[in-house]
């Protein structure tokens, strides 16, 4: 009732950007590890709130989205593995005397072939690290860590002798390496601060990246920072930031984020060169600047903000239209597309040139962070390769049985932009049967498909994607969704429960 104290150790093999290993309560990050364990477990310790909350470990692989060319320039520390094991996981209520002696010995370990979205904590709690004290009997070892606790905004690290602990049979004994100082990131200009896990990004106020406003200028809005670390485009930008991308309701003080100068490659549909203004952040605010050279072509007519149909009215800082009337210049806002004889938009599946175009058949065994979110619900989708792929050997797979409660759900989430819709087109095996699951396929939280039968074989499947902008799609895979009772359920033959997405891609027009 009155909170506690939740305690886990980890070893780890990892080095930023290459990895790190996140751990959140409700999403927010409270311990964020980025060095490899040179002085061996590291015990930590995180103050949690009264009532009900969820606990998160995460290995994020490529937390900036950097390109080869970036990552291949980044060298890491000898015996370098891209692993996490974690050990010790204890909860302790503040009613209850703490004892840190009485751990749990259940030990897992996580390899970077997971990824997830990326948020970066501004105060990590406090850490004591002491070496362990390791006690064998028979053939099963269990380890316990003694440790001490400080206030939470300080960090203590204590070494003592290592200790023999004697027990009827066996006893070890284990000494730990010297502590070795932690890697940081060097070479910037003088006056100009690195960034742990950005090597080549060197800047003022390291705080103005991921904080969701954009700064569009260099160095901020460049590939060495992440293009701001994502600020910049609609589909990078982390809602959960400071700023939250948004204006916020009630903002008397008009405090950012203002525009979004959007430079991505793979979002992009403005052209850095060639569209020459003055002011970056009004491009994107919801204010047509209709001089200046905002409302070109090169500018993205002003990232949407002259027409009605193209001014994002959720990004915008000022409301569309109200302030500044639209002069709508491009020739592509509301036009229909041209149908073809099956009454879809005409597109070419073969044709990848476009900058819009998205392809993935998951062959990375991870999930893109900058294009998926595959753990919304009450469960998560996995990459697998337990059968045979619709191409290649991986495929995104939910399952039932990973989703505790009825009427339970999982989501796997996608988002597209393009200037004028396409064609998502995606292949699922589905082996399912109501009552006991369903899968449903929504584009922008509106249902357009729902699969309640088994789909033995792969199948592909299309969506129409008729308006331009920026896009939502879905695969919930739903527990029970009517919630039917034990005798209903006793009566219809179930299947095995899985459903599985394979060889994702978006063909613009």
């Amino acid at each position: 009732a009155d909170g506690g104290i939740l305690s886990f150790a980890a070893f780890a093999s990892v080095f930023a950007p290459h990895d790190v290993l996140e751990f959140t309560v409700n999403d927010v990050p409270q311990v964020l590890i980025t060095t490899p364990s040179t002085s061996g477990w590291e015990t930590h310790y995180i103050k949690i709130d009264p009532g009900k909350h969820y606990c998160k470990w995460r290995l994020v692989k490529n937390v900036p989205g950097l390109s080869d060319n970036v990552m291949n320039d980044v060298d890491v520390p000898d015996g370098y593995q891209g692993f996490v094991k974690l050990d010790y996981i204890k909860f302790s209520d503040h009613e209850l005397p703490y004892d840190p002696a009485d751990f749990t010995t259940s030990t897992s370990t996580t390899t970077t072939s997971t990824t997830t979205t990326t948020t970066e904590a501004t105060e990590l709690p406090t850490t004591t690290t002491e070496e362990p004290q390791v006690t064998s009997t028979n053939t099963e070892a269990s380890t316990t860590t003694t440790t001490t606790t400080e206030e939470p905004t300080t960090t203590a690290t204590t070494t003592e002798e290592p200790t023999t602990t004697k027990e009827p049979t066996t006893t070890t004994t284990t000494t730990e390496p010297p502590i070795a100082p932690k890697a940081e990131a060097v070479g910037c200009p003088v006056g100009l601060k690195s960034v742990l896990g950005l090597p080549s990004c060197c800047i003022d106020e390291p705080n103005y990246l991921g904080d969701g406003a954009c700064d569009p200028w260099g160095p901020y809005n460049t590939e060495e920072c992440a293009f701001d670390l994502g600020d910049c485009c609609y589909e990078t930008c982390n809602h959960d930031s400071p700023y939250k991308c948004e204006m916020e309701v009630d903002n008397d003080a008009e405090v950012g984020p203002f525009g979004f100068f959007c430079i991505d490659p793979r979002y992009r549909i403005i052209d850095e060169v060639q569209c020459e203004v003055e002011n970056r952040e009004w491009i994107g605010d919801g204010g047509c600047d209709a001089e200046g050279g905002y409302n070109t072509e090169e500018c993205g007519w002003d990232m949407g903000d002259c027409c009605e149909e193209t001014c994002n009215e959720e990004y915008s800082f000022y409301p569309c239209g109200a302030n500044q009337p639209y002069t709508c210049l491009d020739p592509n806002a509301g036009v229909e597309t041209i149908s073809g004889p099956t009454g879809s938009s005409v597109y070419d599946p073969e044709d990848s040139s476009s900058p819009f175009y998205f392809h993935d058949g998951f062959e990375a065994n991870v999930f893109d962070p900058l294009h998926w979110k595959w753990m919304g619900g009450d469960g998560t989708w996995e990459i697998e390769r337990d059968v045979v792929a619709a191409e290649g050997t991986y495929y995104a797979e939910a399952r039932t049985e990973y989703i505790i409660d009825d009427v339970g759900q999982t989501i796997l989430e996608i988002s597209i932009v393009s200037p004028k819709g396409g064609i998502l087109s995606y292949q699922v095996q589905a082996l399912i049967q109501a009552p006991f699951e369903d899968v449903v396929i929504k584009v922008d939280d509106v249902p357009m498909n729902i699969i309640m039968n088994a789909v033995p074989d792969w199948t592909m499947q299309e969506l129409e994607i008729d308006t331009g902008g920026h896009h939502v799609i879905q695969w919930i895979h739903r527990k029970n969704p009517s919630d039917a009772t034990e005798e209903e359920l006793a009566m219809v033959h179930s299947n095995l429960g899985i459903t599985r997405i394979d060889d994702v891609a978006f063909h613009p027009y």
